[in-house]
């Protein structure tokens, strides 16, 4: 079994009203216990706010948060499958999808 990570892509959460959020959280809660099926490892979603950029020990080069960005990163969630055409028929069933773009990235094995 191999590990991939699926990184959340845009922001629409300023647009969502709380009863949104509550029924997008339910969805994905749904998502992960009927489709994966104990293949959800774990993610979350990134705070719009205290993030840096670092360079080097001693550079930062930007300080956060990097809403000016074109590609926000929202999240991210990790999934076991067997291998990348598993991943992606689980990933395109998120109900996130539509909303946001998920990149699918295959984890290599650290050992």
């Amino acid at each position: 079994m191999n590990q991939f990570l699926i990184i959340v892509k845009g922001s629409d959460h300023s647009k969502a009203s709380p009863e949104e959020m509550q029924k997008r959280m339910e969805l994905f809660g749904e998502w992960t216990q009927k489709v994966l099926n104990g293949r959800y490892v774990g993610g979350a979603p990134l705070e719009d706010t205290d993030a840096r950029l670092l360079k080097s020990k001693n550079e930062i080069l930007t300080d956060g948060p990097f809403i000016e960005s074109k590609e926000m990163i929202s999240g991210y969630f990790i999934i076991n499958a067997n291998d990348i055409q598993e991943a992606t028929e689980l990933t395109k069933q998120c109900p996130l999808l539509g909303q946001f773009q998920l990149e699918l990235r295959k984890l290599k094995p650290m050992m």
